[in-house]
């Protein structure tokens, strides 16, 4: 999945994801708020069957929002890391 930011200003950004997968995005709301620092972090999909999902991280004063969501990436993929290592364990 790719990510294109679409408007950015100070302490908001705007972020399209290339793909519509709303379970995806709830992990990466849900990264956003468990990290901290943020004061909004919602996606929206205007219409379902031919719009793309639409993230606004809003950062706390003083945050960089890019920075955050950064960030909430990063631990998506380290858990992911983990959970991988943990499946082949499992063979």
């Amino acid at each position: 999945m790719e990510f294109t930011i679409l408007e950015e200003s100070k302490g908001t950004i705007k972020v399209e994801a290339s793909e519509r997968d709303e379970g995806f995005m709830n992990l990466i709301k849900r990264q956003l708020w468990l990290n901290g620092g943020v004061e909004i972090a919602s996606f929206r999909i205007a219409h379902p069957d031919i719009s793309k999902p639409v993230f606004v991280v809003k950062a706390n004063s003083g945050k960089d929002p890019k920075k955050l969501w950064n960030a909430a990436l990063g631990s998506i993929s380290e858990d992911l890391d983990s959970f991988k290592k943990e499946v082949k364990k499992l063979k």
